[in-house]
């Protein structure tokens, strides 16, 4: 079981849009709308949308760089949109565990506090690689 509060590596998500959303994958079939590119991604139209246009707009326009995307009726939960701090790369994902070993939250690491962490740990996970080979 995990432990309580410590900060687990997950995963690493890939940016190529500058954004990343935050959804349950069961509705991306039935209540994603697919978005004219020739639009303004950014465009009015688009906000709130389960969409990428709707997600350019949270990230472009709203004032916290991010924001809520409602299903096809209108109401909230669908998704959250934001932006990825500056841009494109792979980010890493960690977990944070209640006395259950429960995930009780999780965190995408944009823009480290401490670079030097960041390096260390991407290397221990290389050397780790590559020892098992």
């Amino acid at each position: 079981m995990p432990k309580k509060n410590k900060r687990t590596f997950l995963g690493t998500v890939g940016v190529d849009s500058g954004q990343v959303m935050i959804c349950d994958p069961c509705y991306i079939g039935s209540e994603w709308k697919e978005t004219d590119d020739t639009k303004d991604l950014g465009h009015e139209d688009n906000k709130g949308q389960f969409s990428y246009g709707g997600c350019c707009f949270a990230t472009l326009k709203e004032k916290n760089q991010g924001g809520q995307l409602n299903y096809k009726m209108g109401h909230a939960g669908a998704g959250v949109a934001v932006s990825s701090g500056y841009g494109d790369g792979g980010y890493p994902v960690y977990a944070e565990y209640n006395e259950e070993g429960r995930v009780k939250r999780i965190t995408v690491e944009f823009i480290a506090d401490d670079v030097e962490s960041i390096v260390d740990e991407l290397e221990g996970r290389r050397a780790k690689c590559e020892s098992k080979t």
